[in-house]
């Protein structure tokens, strides 16, 4: 599933989604923002600033903000920039080998949460976070 640095950055997306347009945030407040470690977050926001969904500026007045305005910004771009391409094709325990030819004893179950989570991920934005937590699309099938 999604590492925790995976979940990191999309609580530090989220953070620098909710400030001024275009006003960046020391990395180490942004830290105390989300109770993550400065330096862990430093290497993260250097991995999205790199990818071009973050900028940086160095010195004073300096920090992150995000590069793109935030209804342009998914919240998958995120999780795959840290966690990889490969991030919801992985087998949810952990096992080497998980597809169809070769199942875990959970990938029925556990495909179409996937495809639901995959797409949960895929449609909704960091504005979709802010503007309207309450009205995010719902599964319109439970994944059991």
């Amino acid at each position: 599933m999604i590492s925790l640095s995976g979940r990191q950055a999309l609580a530090a997306m989220l953070a620098l989604a909710q400030q001024r347009r275009g006003r960046f945030v020391p990395v180490r407040r942004l830290s105390r923002m989300i109770g993550a470690s400065p330096h862990t977050l430093a290497r993260i926001m250097l991995r999205l600033t790199a990818a071009g969904l973050t900028d940086a500026l160095r010195g004073p007045g300096g920090g992150v903000r995000l590069a793109r305005p935030a209804h342009e910004i998914t919240l998958f771009e995120v999780v795959q920039e840290i966690d990889g391409p490969e991030v919801l094709n992985r087998c949810v325990l952990g096992l080497g080998t998980c597809d169809e030819s070769e199942p875990c004893p959970l990938h029925l179950i556990w495909y179409p949460c996937r495809q639901q989570f995959r797409q949960l991920l895929t449609e909704t934005t960091l504005a979709d976070l802010i503007h309207r937590p309450s009205t995010l699309n719902q599964p319109k099938v439970p994944c059991t």
